[in-house]
């Protein structure tokens, strides 16, 4: 069973939130993770496509892996100085001059038409986005007490795997990268302010005292779960970016889906998959969380859904038809909103202070930015060996399982 769940520790919030905040808290979300995602997904692969075409993979694993740098540091820095500076305003200062920054970054892309200018560009975005990241997740932690917590990081999950959605919903409204990119920084900004009116309250909630001496687990073993957390979604999360960093050529070039659809581009074949997989992620990630709350399971929970994921891109490995890749997206959706939603709850049960926790949320961000920097490095060269996008996949899905086995030698959760 949970035994931080049914033992908490006296730091941890005690009182339920309201659906307001949940709502108003899934919107800044999915505002951040649509500024993540449009420029990754979209805007900077056909951006860097005009600027250059005959070294689009290469240039662009360049700007993704520098700006993914950035996000290493900037988070963990963010997040310190936001654990030091909590006040009147708590943490929104953070999550509105980071969402400040990126939306100014994103304006600045808007009107570059060189490598050297997109990649100042997303360094910049990068830093502004993670110090949003660094603050909202560390909400979390301050305002959702640990029954609670799974279905809370649902939402989460879901904002994270559904972005896809609004980033085409951007791409549609108006035509041009330029423009969109302007629309993607001001969807961040509003999502953030909208975040921070609906939930500020004018003054800082009280600390609670430290644990008393013998009370929880020891310091050690908090410590030592922490650091197998992180190293289960770093697996994770390197497994899924080799998985989908390059799904836009995988749809065109393998799938063929501009060939077998004529009239048709890649990117409605993304767009296509993209709603597949935020049909199933909102169910997985959102049952996945009530039953972890409720059962105090979270292990099994996130060891299952890295097993579905695994089998997932698999299927994208050995069946480059469309009606699979369908197949495969749907297991893919089902395993990460099972293992998100669980796995998110379960990081914030076994940080080492209450004091960092920002700090320490934005490191455990480095398990998701961190296989960014990797992931086109190491993809790029797969896929242009003999054994192409399937050895690309099966490597991916042999790093998700390991994640699984990481997760279950976290031991002060159930």
């Amino acid at each position: 069973m949970l035994s931080e769940s049914r033992d908490p520790r006296p730091d941890e919030p005690v009182r339920p939130v309201r659906s307001g905040w949940i709502v108003a808290f899934t919107l800044a979300n999915l505002g951040l993770w649509t500024g993540h995602y449009a420029p990754l997904a979209v805007l900077l692969p056909v951006r860097l496509q005009e600027i250059a075409p005959d070294a689009k993979e290469t240039t662009f694993a360049l700007v993704s892996g520098l700006g993914a740098v950035v996000a290493m540091v900037a988070g963990p820095v963010a997040g310190a100085l936001s654990d030091r500076t909590a006040g009147r305003f708590g943490r929104h200062p953070w999550t509105l001059g980071g969402a400040a920054l990126a939306a100014a970054a994103l304006a600045l892309l808007a009107g570059q038409r060189t490598a050297a200018g997109t990649l100042a560009g997303w360094c910049a975005a990068q830093a502004g986005l993670n110090t949003m990241q660094a603050s909202l997740t560390a909400e979390l932690a301050d305002r959702v007490p640990v029954r609670q917590r799974a279905t809370v990081a649902g939402w989460m999950g879901i904002t994270a795997g559904s972005a896809l959605l609004p980033v085409f919903a951007v791409t549609r409204i108006v035509s041009g990268t330029g423009p969109a990119f302007l629309l993607t920084g001001a969807v961040v900004l509003l999502s953030a302010a909208v975040f921070a009116l609906l939930t500020f309250r004018p003054s800082a909630p009280p600390r609670r005292p430290p644990p008393s001496p013998g009370r929880g687990r020891p310091d050690r073993l908090r410590r030592a779960d922490f650091r197998w957390a992180w190293a289960s979604r770093a697996l994770f999360f390197t497994g899924w970016s080799l998985a989908t960093v390059y799904v836009l050529y995988y749809v065109v070039d393998e799938v063929r889906y501009e060939q077998r659809f004529p009239g048709k581009s890649g990117a409605d074949g993304v767009l296509e998959i993209s709603v597949v997989f935020t049909a199933v992620l909102v169910v997985s990630a959102l049952l996945s969380g009530v039953v972890s709350d409720r059962t105090g399971r979270r292990r099994g929970m996130a060891v299952g859904g890295s097993a579905v994921v695994a089998a997932g891109i698999v299927t994208w490995a050995l069946w480059p038809s469309w009606p699979a890749v369908l197949a495969g997206t749907a297991l893919l959706a089902a395993g990460h909103g099972a293992f998100l939603s669980v796995d998110q709850a379960l990081v914030t049960q076994v940080l080492p202070a209450a004091a960092h926790r920002a700090r320490d949320l934005g490191i455990v961000n480095i398990s998701y930015t961190g296989p960014q920097t990797l992931a086109p490095f190491v993809a790029g060269p797969i896929v242009t060996s003999p054994g192409g996008y399937a050895a690309l996949f099966l490597v991916a899905a042999v790093l998700t399982l390991l994640a699984g086995l990481a997760v279950r030698n976290v031991r002060g959760v159930g």
